[in-house]
């Protein structure tokens, strides 16, 4: 084996353990809310979230707005977003993340999700009518996602048991990882055309 030969099967080695190395784990968490107590703004950086400010939480919960865990839930001062709206009570992500959705009661008239990334809307929900029993709202959308908003008109909601899945944007090679793969899949390559040659002169003569 030449020294070429030597350091292409090399980096043919490393190319292949980079494609072959798993993602990062995925993480699903709850944020439920119990550790707030009484009833009081959500803080700004609480759970690791950007709130908007507009969201309150009480450990009140009645008939009409049960909680779907414990005692805590959080809402929205809802008056100010009226239909047409263009923004809504919201919270921001550190990481992009895949949001799952979550638990809500009361009784909107309609109620939603919209999902964003960077800036840009990337999906919205359907219209979902919430109760006295706490359901889930599915957020139905597998991308990535760094900011939520919660739309709901003409009636009032608590939320609860805020879902999402983090560790998912470690799926895609970083650009050296990329680099790397392009290189050692060149490597091989040449390794390969380089044998062929071989054979058919041996043949040859």
């Amino acid at each position: 084996m030449t020294k070429f030969q030597g350091l292409a099967f090399a980096a043919a080695t490393v190319a292949l353990a980079l494609a072959a190395t798993p993602a990062g784990a995925a993480t699903t968490t709850v944020i439920n809310f119990d550790d707030l107590t009484g009833v009081g703004l959500v803080q700004e950086g609480y759970a690791g979230l950007k709130w908007s400010g507009d969201f309150s939480h009480y450990d009140l919960p009645t008939p009409q707005f049960p909680t779907a865990s414990g005692q805590t839930a959080i809402y929205a001062n809802y008056a100010k977003y009226q239909p047409g709206a263009v923004s809504a009570p919201g919270f921001e992500f550190g990481e992009a993340v895949q949001f799952n959705g979550a638990y809500f009661s009361g009784n909107p008239v309609g109620l939603n999700f919209r999902l964003y990334l960077d800036g840009q809307l990337v999906h919205e929900t359907g219209s979902f009518a919430a109760s006295d029993i706490a359901t889930y709202l599915a957020s139905g959308y597998s991308g990535l996602v760094n900011r939520v908003e919660v739309f709901g008109y003409s009636g009032s909601w608590v939320m609860d048991d805020l879902t999402f899945t983090t560790g998912l944007s470690s799926a895609v090679p970083e650009p050296a990882t990329w680099a790397m793969m392009i290189v050692g899949f060149g490597a091989a390559g040449s390794m390969v055309r380089s044998a062929r040659r071989r054979r058919g002169a041996i043949y040859a003569a």
